[in-house]
Formats: structure tokens, sequence, C-alpha cells
């Protein structure tokens, strides 16, 4: 019998119907927990790398190249439902991509050797003939009517379009970035070209970890800590505060199963 049955068999013998759709909401809620994805992925993320220059942390990147991030720490329910919802929106455009045949690649997850990074396309489309990188977004109707584009969408598609340049070895120079209007179902297309000067910082980050990545392997310098200590706010939501600070876990090492590259079936549909 499931946890869900059992929680249901208990509670039907309550006279409170009250007590029961309680018992009933929090099982459902406990879906989301179960739902997560614990797995640890070797490998810099995009999202990390095109931080802003108060959240970014070279310690954080250099860390996590070697070591596991914190374990056995929830996110809130809340926001799990909202990261559900945008999944959902999600795939509504994947299928609609799939239905029309102008899928290349959906949600293809890539990883660049040289630069230990792993990156995520959410499409990649056949438009005009021309490959061109989708990145869908959400927003509330407010947001929607009063920004004209989305400009952590557009730096997040032009820094993917240089990296499936590197990855492939041809030339990607047009995205978009897609806003779809939670409330009304609207949507936008933000047209994205490639810009060098653009990405140019975030790459020159990539080059500077994996000069201070050689200098961890061969003579045990970490980067400086970017926090005071593992109290302050931006430590306590940090991936790798464990392994910065030497507490709660301390330093485990990555298994070499987290480090296997997921590099194959780029281009094939699906």
């Amino acid at each position: 019998m499931s946890n869900m049955s059992k929680d249901l068999a208990a509670a039907k013998t309550a006279s409170d119907s009250e007590m029961w759709a309680l018992l009933v909401k929090n099982r459902l809620e406990k879906l989301f927990l179960e739902a997560r994805d614990h797995e640890n992925r070797y490998g810099l993320h995009a999202s990390a790398i095109l931080a802003s220059d108060n959240d970014f942390c070279y310690r954080e990147q250099v860390l996590s190249l070697f070591y596991k991030m914190n374990q056995g720490e929830n996110l809130p329910i809340k926001l799990l439902k909202i990261f559900a919802q945008g999944n959902a929106m999600h795939e509504k455009w994947y299928t609609l991509f799939r239905q029309a045949k102008i899928d290349v690649a959906i949600e293809r997850s890539l990883f660049l050797e040289q630069y230990d990074l792993s990156f995520t396309i959410d499409a990649l489309l056949s438009i005009f003939k021309e490959e061109i990188i989708c990145d869908v977004k959400s927003q509330n109707t407010f947001a929607f009517k009063k920004q004209r584009g989305h400009p952590s969408g557009e730096k997040q598609v032009n820094f993917y379009l240089w990296a499936l340049t590197v990855y492939t070895g041809i030339p990607h120079r047009r995205g978009f970035v897609l806003v779809d209007s939670k409330d009304d179902q609207e949507i936008k297309v933000v047209p994205v070209i490639y810009s060098k000067e653009k990405v140019a910082p975030y790459v020159q980050r990539l080059k500077d970890i994996q000069v201070m990545k050689r200098e961890f392997i061969e003579e045990h310098i970490v980067p400086p800590r970017k926090c005071k200590n593992c109290d302050v706010k931006r430590a306590a939501q940090c991936n790798m505060r464990d392994a910065c600070f030497n507490i709660g876990m301390g330093r485990v090492k990555l298994d070499a199963g987290s480090k296997q590259k997921r590099t194959q079936g780029l281009l094939q549909k699906g």
C-alpha cells in the first residue's frame, strides 16, 4: 500500500471532514518534496556564471568542482509549487514545438569540458531555415505589460549562443526569449542577436575559474571567501556553505559518477 493510501485509510475513520481534508492536503504537498532531484551534478552552472557581481563568488564555483553541495536542506513548498507551475508552462511550449516539427533539440543539457560548464537550452528550433535558441520565461500580467524586454533572459540567450557555438563549432547568432503571461496567456518574442562584448565578462569568469582550479589542484590554494561568516544571508543560501566554512557535512568529495559529462544527443529530436 502506498503512503498516500495509508494516510487516506487512517483519515477515513475520522469524524472531522476538515481533518481528513487537511491530511490529504499535507500528503499532496509532500509530493513536491519527493519529486525534487537531489543528484549532485558535476560542473559549473550557467546561471551561477551569469550572476551579478554582488552574488557571484569564485570560491563557491571552484569548490563546486570538487565537493558535494549542502544536503538535507529543502526549499519551501511554496517555491517548489512555483517551479512546478513553470515546468508545466515549459512543457506546453515543448509540446507545441514538437507538434509543429520545428524542434531540433528540447531541454538538452550540454557540457563544455574545457570550461567545466554545464548548460541546458530550453529549445533549439529550426525557423526560417536557421537554428535559433529559444528560452521560455513566464511573467505576471503587470510585469509583462510594464517590461519591454526581458534583461535576464536576453543575457542568458546571448550566453547560450556563445556556448553552443563553442560546443558545436557552428556559429549560432540568433535567439529569442519567449515570454508567456501567466494570467492571460499573452506572449511576446524578445529577439537576441549575439554580442561578443556582452558575453565577454562571463567568458572571462570561466577562464579565471580554470586558473583557480589548477591552483587548487597543484598548490591547494582556495579563492578568498566572499562572506564574512557562515550566518550572513548570502552564505545561508549558498549551496557550498558547508564546504566553504567546513561546517555541517564539511567537504565531501564528489564521486566519479557525479563527474560524468552529459554531452550526447545534442542534435537529436525529442
